[in-house]
């Protein structure tokens, strides 16, 4: 039985406000933010999968997981709770292999799954799933992969008719330079006090 195009709507309006507080949330390392995505990444499985999106709703279910995996590990009192940075090898061996893992996906897509807009949802899908795991481990670049992948996602999401999504990834996109703001200052206090100890 199809949904109705208001409840379509409705899921999708309830999502995009659900992920733009986790993303605040998130931003000002506020673990509650993790309980709002897990919601938002629940409803994102449904919709994309209505779409056929297939690889979107996957990233739908690993933001689910991850959810739960942030949610844990920013609650553990043995974690160190800093920010972190990673070197330039790391990053270029992440793109490359972000690259070949998004041809791969496009390929599976296209040829076997009859997937929508197959490239595109492979990249904003594996970028994505970089960008999570780097902000479940804290690490300051997490918001760039993600102003990357929500480039991206902005005109994927209009394309497949989801204007919610469309206007959340755009919202992302200065979401994520406030994130980076913050996350800088408190790395550059981090850093301050490990001197001075």
């Amino acid at each position: 039985m199809p949904i109705a195009p208001v409840t379509l709507n409705v899921l999708e309006w309830t999502a995009v406000v659900l992920n733009v507080g986790f993303t605040l949330c998130i931003a000002y390392e506020k673990r509650i933010g993790w309980l709002l995505g897990f919601v938002a990444g629940v409803i994102g499985v449904g919709l994309y999968a209505l779409a056929h999106t297939w690889a979107l709703g996957v990233l739908n279910v690993y933001y689910v997981a991850m959810a739960v995996y942030g949610w844990w590990s920013w609650g553990r009192d043995d974690q160190e709770k800093g920010i972190r940075t990673q070197p330039l090898r790391f990053h270029t061996v992440l793109i490359v292999a972000g690259l070949l893992m998004s041809y791969a996906i496009y390929v599976l897509l296209a040829q076997y799954l009859d997937g929508h807009f197959p490239q595109l949802d492979a990249f904003v899908t594996v970028f994505s799933f970089i960008a999570t795991w780097m902000m479940t481990r804290k690490m300051i670049s997490n918001w760039a992969y993600f102003i990357l992948a929500d480039s991206v996602a902005v005109y994927l999401n209009w394309r497949i008719g989801y204007q919610g999504y469309a206007l959340l990834n755009g919202m992302y996109l200065v979401l994520s330079v406030v994130g980076l703001v913050k996350w800088s200052k408190t790395l550059e206090k981090q850093r301050a006090e490990a001197v001075s100890v």
